[in-house]
């Protein structure tokens, strides 16, 4: 009875008053999202100090900053199957006297006018390119070999992707990850770099060790150029039948560890790749087989001790299967890491909106919680369209280019979440599965020590958050970056904050939130 007369009495105060208590929508700005390259526009609402200390239909997000998971090591994209060509593309785009594949690089890879991506997946050609052999309906999924002759080498070939590799490194990527599809041609049973149908192989057990020693020619190579080359991946999505459609290669997950560890050998007599190490094995998922390619290596009596992580796709993977999977690694290998190494929404049709965007996101956030990826990678950075893959959208007759929300909103994550940032606790709650909210600490370029939030708000309303850490009330700045319809990671307020403060998110958004020390 007391409950009633309460809720009765706050009411009647409500009515007299005039207040709404729900009445947590942001003044309207005035000030359009920015199109193109103006990174970093600061577009702030003029409030001031309205919403301060006002907790009324505020969400509570619970963030423990000393309860620490895994250290970041990388975000990254590939090279397939459009650097290419788009390598090549030296017209001007617009009025910034930068190439039209500068601005590719700088969007992908700079951290003002970009992304900031830090890591870089090159396609090691098979050699289909040069020969034309095999069935590929998109000419842009075959690939050149360095190969004129066996260990005979034309270090000009596929220069178009060499030059976006090495524009990568100098904009500050730090990992170069080189990658097979399938052994050179030369080597493959067949002659070609697809799988014959109704066959679980296309490479003999006795040309492994050349197989090997091609890819570390071409690695030894790059590295002596300055490429940051940091791992080695000689085999992708093994489980798969690779009949046609691009390079690929069957393995059983028996014939895995004999592959690496003749790759092992072989990296391990190279005195010039000291620090680069070996990824693997590339399954296309987190289910199905993905275990026993895994226990492949994990098992074996010399990979074994030499894995300290492991690289899977997160393609046809729900929440339950990665969840499974990161259980039997805490039981059986709690010592290793985990890297997503490529993933895109596998959907017909082009989409330049948010819908794509935020399932990016969601992918995004769900690896990194879910499975404890230090690695994420998305597949290709740059599409002609008619399917949810690219970051980048261009026309490849005119030599033009359309950033996506894709791109933004994975810049939520890239730009600000820094390679040996950790992540930090976020208690569950009701709000955290519509949000989905991810957070990292680490110590920016300044030195400054600062907390990095990333939330998803898909809803159709603002959201007001009440940010409780728990031991951080030295934290007194604020910088708050968004995506929506109208921003493509836009700075939308920045300042001084003080633990209680509000801070308002978008709806329909992809918000970062950062929450930096002596501000």
């Amino acid at each position: 009875m007391k409950k009633k007369w309460g809720i009765a009495f706050v009411c009647l105060l409500v009515l007299l008053t005039g207040c709404s208590l729900g009445n947590g929508s942001k003044k309207d700005s005035g000030i359009s999202g920015r199109n193109g390259l103006q990174g970093g526009t600061e577009v702030t609402d003029g409030t001031g100090e309205q919403g301060k200390n006002d907790t009324g239909g505020a969400i509570t997000l619970n963030i423990d900053i000393t309860d620490k998971h895994q250290t970041l090591e990388s975000f990254g994209t590939s090279g397939c199957w459009w650097s290419q060509y788009a390598g090549g593309w030296e017209n001007k785009y617009k009025d910034t006297g930068r190439s039209v594949r500068d601005e590719i690089a700088m969007l992908l890879f700079d951290r003002v006018k970009g992304i900031g991506l830090s890591s870089y997946r090159y396609n090691i050609g098979a050699g289909s390119a040069d020969s034309g052999k095999g069935t590929y309906s998109d000419p842009h999924r075959r690939a050149q070999s360095f190969e004129t002759a066996p260990f005979q080498y034309n270090w000009n070939k596929d220069a178009n992707a060499i030059w976006f590799m090495k524009r990568a490194a100098e904009l500050g990527v730090k990992e170069v990850v080189m990658f097979c599809n399938s052994p050179p041609e030369r080597l493959t049973i067949n002659g070609t770099a697809q799988v014959t149908k109704g066959s679980k192989e296309n490479i003999l057990p006795e040309n492994y060790d050349d197989f090997a020693r091609y890819v570390m020619d071409v690695a030894e190579h790059f590295k002596q150029e300055g490429i940051p080359v940091k791992y080695i991946s000689p085999i992708n999505e093994p489980q798969w039948d690779w009949t046609d459609g691009q390079e690929g290669c069957h393995y059983e997950p028996a014939a895995i560890a004999k592959v690496y560890r003749a790759f092992l050998e072989e990296l391990n007599s190279r005195a010039e790749l000291k620090g680069v190490a070996l990824s693997g094995p590339e399954s296309g998922e987190w289910k199905g087989d993905a275990i026993a390619y895994t226990s492949a290596l994990l098992n074996d009596t010399v990979l074994g001790g030499y894995f300290d992580t492991i690289d899977n796709h997160s393609y046809w993977s729900d929440t339950a299967s990665k969840a499974a999977f990161k259980r039997w690694m805490e039981a059986k290998h709690p010592e290793v890491k985990l890297r997503m190494s490529e993933w895109c929404e596998m959907v017909n049709g082009s989409d330049v909106t948010m819908a794509s965007a935020f399932e990016l996101a969601r992918v995004i956030q769900e690896d990194l919680t879910v499975l404890n990826v230090v690695s994420w990678q998305n597949w290709v950075a740059v599409a002609p369209g008619g399917y949810h893959d690219g970051l980048i959208y261009v026309n490849e007759q005119k030599k033009t280019l359309n950033p996506l929300k894709r791109l933004w909103g994975y810049g939520n994550y890239s730009r600000f979440i820094r390679p040996g940032y950790q992540r930090v606790e976020i208690k569950e709650s009701p709000d955290t599965k519509v949000l989905r909210p991810v957070a990292f600490t680490g110590v920016n370029e300044a030195g400054k020590e600062e907390l990095v939030l990333v939330v998803i708000n898909q809803t159709d309303n603002d959201k007001k958050l009440l940010l409780d850490i728990p031991g951080a009330v030295e934290y007194t700045g604020i910088n708050v970056y968004e995506t929506s319809d109208s921003y493509d990671l836009d700075r939308r307020k920045s300042g001084r904050y003080d633990m209680g403060d509000m801070v308002e998110v978008s709806k329909q958004s992809i918000t970062t939130i950062i929450l930096s020390k002596d501000w």
